[in-house]
């Protein structure tokens, strides 16, 4: 089920972390930051080779993988570690679930949303390319269509994947979404049926199928 992917993403991020703490209390890992990208690197190579955590995040390893290689120490592994356990721990209960979304979250989204001078439309269905202007303030478009649907008229919980169009400053709408306990899981930076925005799916009890958008550490 989607809900696996976010509690086996923070057990192997808590999990690398725990293990790099007990590598340098036992002097296996100098404490620097290129020693710690080394162990990073080796880690997640041992983790896909043993098979050691679920399928659900096979394809974000290896893409940490190819990431190590490629860029070495700047590709941050460490860091993106910790913030996905300052992202994800808050949201998760005593018992490992996901707390359910609603539309009272959503529509705090787009009251802060506006507080900060964004312009949110919902009004108007998405369902083929549409072009919306708003004089350079930055936008979120909702497709009034698909919030019906996403939305459980009787509990008013979210049931299904909800697409938010965002054009604009996408750290600020990453940090306000998370402050209202909402995870955004990006799907373009800026090609989508609402020119020039860029999609974000927003799931049920937040339960995506691939890592959501992380908060900068000077965010959380």
């Amino acid at each position: 089920m989607a809900e696996g992917f976010n509690i086996a993403i923070l057990m192997l991020a808590k999990t690398g972390l725990d293990e790099l703490v007990q590598g340098q209390q036992s002097g296996k890992v100098p404490c620097n930051p290129s020693s710690e990208a080394h162990f990073f690197s080796a880690w997640v190579t041992r983790a896909i080779k043993q098979q050691r955590f679920p399928h659900c995040v096979a394809k974000q390893l290896l893409a940490w993988q190819k990431a190590a290689r490629t860029q070495g120490a700047n590709a941050g592994l460490k860091p993106i570690f910790e913030q996905i356990c300052a992202t994800y721990q808050p949201l998760v209960d005593a018992s490992s679930n996901m707390a359910a979304v609603s539309s009272t979250q959503l529509e705090q989204l787009f009251a802060a949303l506006d507080e900060h001078d964004w312009y949110v439309e919902r009004g108007y269905p998405v369902s083929r390319k549409v072009t919306h202007h708003t004089d350079g303030k930055a936008s979120l478009v909702v497709c009034s269509e698909q919030w019906q649907q996403s939305i459980d008229a009787n509990t008013g919980t979210l049931i299904k994947p909800l697409s938010v169009y965002a054009r604009g400053d996408v750290s600020q709408l990453i940090h306000v979404a998370y402050q209202h306990g909402l995870l955004l899981h990006k799907i373009t930076d800026y090609k989508s049926l609402v020119k020039y925005h860029g999609e974000f799916i927003i799931y049920p009890n937040n339960a995506g199928t691939i890592l959501a958008q992380l908060q900068t550490p000077s965010q959380g």
